[in-house]
């Protein structure tokens, strides 16, 4: 028994019209590329649309034939140009970005270095400050009656006592002269004056 296609006749006839345009197009792109006819210009959205460079024919009775072919040459010659100055441009847009970014870290560095000297301006200037009330106390209480000295010394807290009588000691020894400090401990309670070393040394 004789099988039978399932195939719709109606289906069966779009495909063979498919395949017949098919071949014609396949045909005519035979024939242009041969030589025979003329259809780069028809065929062009076939090439685009599988990526194919249309085969150029060339007129050797053309005058103009070297001329466009130089400036054809000049016109790809410039292409590259392009694409590189545009690479060159590219690169030097990151390297711009690079070096803005480095200079605001650099900007930042030299800001907190600046607070950084700004503070130890301060500390030094406090510090200069400090000496110099030291050394005046310094002077006032070795002009003192060395009892008076004691008796305000007696006052004041055992940190400030061991400033000024460090500061008594070093500005006797640049003037070559006796302190009083061991005198005034001599004066102090001992149980103060024995805090007092203990905290000096």
């Amino acid at each position: 028994m004789p099988e039978y296609s399932t195939i719709p006749i109606g289906l069966r006839i779009f495909l063979m019209i498919l395949i017949i345009i098919l071949l014609l197009i396949v045909g005519f792109i035979i024939l242009n590329n041969m030589g025979v006819i003329e259809g780069s210009d028809l065929l062009a959205p076939f090439y685009n649309l599988f990526g194919i460079q249309p085969k150029t024919t060339i007129d050797v009775d053309d005058p103009l034939l070297l001329a466009k072919q130089r400036l054809a040459k000049d016109f790809d010659a410039i292409s590259l140009r392009e694409e590189e100055l545009y690479r060159w441009q590219e690169e030097l847009a990151s390297t711009e970005l690079e070096i803005n970014q480095k200079i605001e870290e650099l900007t930042e560095s030299g800001k907190s270095l600046e607070e950084k000297e700004k503070s130890i301006k301060e500390l030094e200037k406090e510090y200069d400050d400090s000496r110099e009330r030291l050394v005046q106390m310094a002077n006032q209480f070795t002009g003192m009656p060395p009892e008076e000295a004691v008796n305000i010394m007696l006052e004041m807290d055992d940190l400030e006592v061991v400033d000024l009588l460090s500061t008594v000691e070093e500005l006797a020894a640049e003037a070559g002269e006796m302190s009083l400090v061991p005198y005034w401990f001599t004066l102090m309670p001992p149980e103060r004056a024995a805090r007092i070393r203990q905290l000096w040394q």
